[in-house]
């Protein structure tokens, strides 16, 4: 008997792709049927695994920085850049006095960066043995998780609360399918790799996305805890404190209208007490500052140190100046004023306001404005940028289709590649320095 011909090179494709797609569909299977709190944590540890090996992979093309003149290794990697200044808080906490620089101004210093991640660092460093370096991405690394779930819980609360008021009849599977691609969205987004960082950003992601879920369930007393972390770990204490203080004044008005505002008043008074003691969390680091230097400006001295033009800087001023920078005196001002009515207009959009509870809305507002006053646009404001995570939700939202958000995904997932090989690998400028992630 002779031997049997081989398959035809179309026949061996199409029992591959019957293959795969049976493998896919058992896989889906297997996923959807696991506890919710296990597929958050899948999608995101996969996140983070896809973060590893865009560190480990640039990390070894990193042959000259003020680190290390070689190759870096994954730990050293992701414990660079402002990983040294919380490093120093933990080792040796904050100046009790300001250092100055050759004009006279204050220098940049530890005053800068917030407390509670290079505490809890410390902390664990101390009564373990492990140094800084392994500890500090570890921390980052287990309170992002615990952000990822918060991020879900968050957005699966705006969707029953949207679906609630317009009265939509989308299904718990629906509602649960779509805040997991918000989770996973906001998981791969171009600067998720700062998560599993020796920044703080994963913690204050946690205490914010923790926040924010308890804002929207109306548990104000509640709220106090995480919006207590949160103002500890990132300079996110002015927005949150100006976001749950507008949020009451609406629902003060609202209640007005339907009683009288005194009995408004009653009404909401624990709300109005949860919104002040938020505010007043915004100024604890600011107040330990002044407490130890004695300068009532130490916080936001520090703070202009690392911009150009002295320790006063007019509140708005940095964006037009530095539009005009980047793109000319007039095609700049335009440019920015374009961006600010598209987020505004994105605000505004029907997907936004159907998915997204109002006091969400009102947060990603604050902040905005908040950034927008304070902060100077550079290279790290893409970073910066990250508080704005539930505006994924709406662009999830967008369309049901699955390849539309598997690239959101992998559009993200790419974009990480841009991040961390142009702004967190050091690449020496002929000025000096380089732009900082």
């Amino acid at each position: 008997m002779g031997r049997p011909s081989a398959l035809p090179p179309g026949r061996l494709l199409d029992r591959a792709a019957a293959t795969l797609s049976v493998t896919a569909s058992r896989g889906v299977l297997f996923f959807t049927g696991l506890p919710i709190s296990l597929r958050v944590a899948l999608i995101y540890g996969a996140s983070r695994l896809w973060g590893w090996f865009i560190f480990a992979s640039v990390g070894l093309h990193q042959t000259f920085s003020p680190w290390k003149n070689s190759a870096m290794g994954y730990l050293e990697f992701v414990t660079i850049w402002d990983a040294d200044w919380y490093d120093k808080i933990a080792a040796g906490g904050y100046p009790a006095v300001l250092p100055m620089d050759a004009n006279g101004h204050v220098a940049q210093n530890e005053w800068a960066f917030y407390p509670l991640y290079p505490l809890i660092n410390g902390a664990v460093s101390s009564v373990t043995g492990l140094s800084y370096q392994l500890v500090a991405p570890t921390v980052s690394l287990l309170f992002g998780f615990g952000a990822a779930w918060f991020i879900y819980r968050l957005c699966e609360a705006s969707l029953q609360m949207r679906g609630a008021a317009s009265g939509s009849d989308q299904r718990g599977q629906e509602l649960q399918a779509t805040a997991l691609w918000a989770t996973a969205a906001v998981s791969f987004c171009a600067v998720a790799p700062i998560l599993q960082t020796g920044y703080a950003e994963a913690t204050g992601l946690f205490f914010l996305a923790w926040a924010l879920y308890w804002l929207v369930r109306e548990r104000y007393l509640l709220l106090l805890i995480p919006a207590l972390g949160a103002a500890l770990s990132r300079p996110v204490g002015v927005p949150l404190g100006a976001a749950v203080g507008i949020w009451w004044l609406i629902c003060w008005a609202q209640q007005a209208r339907a009683n009288s505002p005194v009995k408004a008043l009653s009404i909401t008074g624990t709300q109005l007490a949860s919104a002040l003691a938020v505010c007043a969390f915004a100024f604890i680091h600011p107040a330990l500052a002044w407490a130890v230097t004695g300068r009532i400006d130490a916080y936001t001295a520090t703070e202009a140190a690392w911009r150009a033009g002295g320790e006063h800087v007019l509140p708005f001023a940095p964006w037009y100046t530095q539009s005009q920078l980047y793109l000319g005196q007039v095609l700049g001002p335009l440019v920015l004023i374009l961006l600010l009515l598209t987020y505004l207009l994105v605000l505004c959009a029907p997907v936004t306001r159907r998915t997204l509870h109002p006091a969400l809305i009102t947060w990603c507002a604050a902040y905005a404005l908040y950034m927008l006053a304070f902060f100077n646009p550079q290279s790290s404001t893409f970073r910066l940028l990250l508080p704005l995570f539930p505006l994924l939700l709406p662009l999830v939202a967008l369309s049901a289709s699955r390849a539309y958000r598997w690239l959101l995904i992998f559009s993200g997932a790419t974009l990480q590649f841009g991040w961390v090989g142009w702004l967190w690998h050091w690449k020496q400028l002929p000025g000096g320095g380089d732009y900082p992630p």
